[in-house]
């Protein structure tokens, strides 16, 4: 109908959980941007030598040499068939298994979230959205 007002706000959500599904640290972006951009918009206050498994999208060497070197963290991504760098099979079978942790994670959070958040600006749909991650969190934290 025309004479209902409908907005869409274009923005994802890039989160950085503990392999129990915790949340540590999440920011959100505009829906344009890249997967490497959002990995630069975390803080990554991790242990040294801390693994990061993340998806395809992330597949760019130079960050996983940067991190690596820099920030004393490993990225492990999922690599293709023909990449230039080694495949070693279990270690995919690995990241495989981690990254079904990550999915489930990211399900159990969409789960909380109603079917439409009613917000009438920008700011209040996304602070809707920081408390329903902070929801989520203290309650797999500290409840579960």
């Amino acid at each position: 109908m025309t004479s209902k007002r409908r907005y869409f706000y274009g923005v994802r959500v890039q989160i950085l959980a503990t392999s129990d599904g915790i949340p540590l640290e999440f920011c959100i972006l505009p829906g344009a941007c890249s997967d490497l951009q959002g990995l630069a918009e975390l803080a990554l206050d991790l242990p040294e030598m801390a693994q990061l498994f993340v998806d395809a999208g992330y597949n760019f060497y130079e960050w996983e040499d940067y991190l690596r070197e820099i920030e004393q963290l490993r990225l492990q991504v999922p690599r293709k068939i023909n990449s230039k760098r080694a495949r070693e099979p279990w270690l995919e079978i690995y990241k495989s298994l981690m990254r079904k942790y990550i999915e489930t994670t990211i399900g159990e959070i969409s789960k909380m979230f109603p079917k439409k958040i009613h917000a009438t600006n920008l700011n209040g749909f996304l602070l809707k959205i920081a408390l329903f991650l902070f929801a989520y969190q203290i309650d797999k934290a500290f409840i579960q």
